[in-house]
């Protein structure tokens, strides 16, 4: 599976060759979007809108870009300012569908890894289901007093209305080919650009092009790793000269890659498929070695058996030209 991923990957991000095949599909794709977007305009969809402001984080392409630490980020910047916030996401790759509350209890098999990260995170209510408009409701009826809520994830989902877009773009990988599914990683055509009220670029690199209302998004040096077990956290230094094994289940593992290179640590990279549900087998090769993972995968290891897995963390900071722009726009400011 990791091969084919790999393969389809790189037809996305590198050069285009046998990927041509699927150019016809990527016009279909083309006017399936269109037709769905044109029965929304004609209302034949319905877009309804709630009682607060909602504010969606999304991409337009398959693949990690950063918007779990983004959600993160400015979920605490409107805590910051006195307002309380909830949050919505679809619960990728969950046993149940139906709208429900996630607990810092939950079992992440129940409501996903990314949600389940954000409640452990975050002190605000989150709710998960694959119908955003009902799990909107949902939150609001157990907790009335919320002055917004952010959609983790649902710039596609146009059931719901939302008051502001957030559209987020890995710098480094941009929008590849530029093709739409299957040829390329777009899930909307470039264009869609133009009616994002704000985009964040993660990661900018010096080949990125200027996008309009654009903001970056700083990561935050953080200079230990956090143990899964309760030890003593470590200091990268300490790893100097130790064998280390980098796993990760997430969508772009370069960007986690690149991060503990920064640290100057010598690493063997363990690759595995977006959102994996990480086994006992998985580590029983390594047990003398330090392992590092990303705090999303992570929190699916808590029952793993192994005294050294660290966690890094990842801080965002976000401009504050940007949360002012959102506050203003969705008359909260």
């Amino acid at each position: 599976m990791r091969l084919i991923e790999k393969l389809i990957t790189d037809q996305h991000y590198k050069k285009l060759t046998w990927g041509r095949i699927f150019i016809p599909l990527s016009y279909l794709f083309f006017i399936l979007l269109s037709l769905r977007k044109f029965f929304y305009k004609l209302h034949i969809f319905k877009s309804s809108k709630i009682t607060v402001p909602v504010i969606v984080i999304g991409n337009i392409t398959l693949g990690g870009t950063g918007k779990t630490p983004l959600v993160i980020s400015l979920a605490k910047d409107f805590k910051k300012r006195k307002l309380d916030v909830g949050i919505i996401a679809r619960g990728y790759k969950s046993k149940f569908s139906h709208a429900r509350e996630v607990l810092k209890s939950s079992d992440y098999r129940d409501v996903g890894d990314e949600p389940l990260l954000l409640k452990q995170k975050l002190d605000c209510p989150v709710y998960v289901g694959i119908n955003r408009l009902l799990s909107a409701k949902k939150l609001l009826n157990d907790y009335p007093n919320i002055d917004l809520i952010i959609s983790d994830d649902g710039l596609q989902h146009y059931a719901l209305s939302r008051d502001f877009e957030i559209l987020v773009v890995d710098g480094m990988r941009n929008f590849g080919n530029q093709f739409l599914l299957p040829t390329g990683p777009l899930r909307e055509p470039i264009k869609r650009l133009k009616h994002i009220d704000a985009v964040i670029i993660n990661r900018p690199s010096f080949s990125s092009k200027k996008i309009e209302n654009s903001f970056k998004a700083k990561k935050l040096d953080e200079n230990i790793l956090l143990s899964l077990h309760g030890k003593k956290n470590l200091k990268f230094i300490n790893l100097k000269d130790n064998e280390v094994i980098a796993m990760t289940g997430i969508g772009n593992p370069e960007s986690f890659f690149n991060t503990l290179k920064s640290k100057n640590i010598t690493f063997e990279k363990r690759i595995f498929s977006d959102h994996y549900e990480f086994k006992q087998k998985d580590f029983d090769g390594y047990m003398d070695k330090n392992i590092i993972m990303t705090e999303k995968d992570a929190l699916k290891c808590i029952k793993i058996k192994h005294n050294k897995i660290w966690v890094l963390p990842l801080t965002l900071s976000i401009e504050t030209a940007m949360t002012n722009k959102i506050l203003q726009k969705v008359g909260l400011s």
